[in-house]
């Protein structure tokens, strides 16, 4: 069975959703994910090493590496891994869920 992850929502511009005055709850784990290919190494003070950095393989032809972090990055993250895909226009497509 997976978890729910909630937590507080971020809006388009990654700040804080805000709607009546409170901030918003939100079922996050594309937040997470997204977070976590998006982000460098060290942008995170509780946790230095997560994060995959995903700008660093833009120049790469090989993006088999990439994928390989993203996935690796999701498990230890705590998230069943089932797929990661590039699909043609450039968009990563992951199939996991937090245990």
């Amino acid at each position: 069975m997976a978890r729910q992850m909630i937590d507080i929502g971020l809006d388009t511009t990654e700040d804080l959703a805000i709607s009546s005055g409170d901030f918003t709850t939100i079922e996050s784990t594309p937040q997470h994910q997204r977070q976590l290919i998006l982000n460098n190494k060290g942008d995170f003070k509780q946790n230095p090493l997560s994060c995959v950095g995903a700008f660093d393989y833009l120049n790469d032809e090989n993006f088999a590496e990439l994928i390989r972090a993203i996935s690796i990055e999701f498990t230890k993250d705590g998230m069943d891994v089932a797929s990661v895909q590039l699909v043609p226009d450039g968009t990563i497509v992951s199939d996991a869920i937090y245990k």
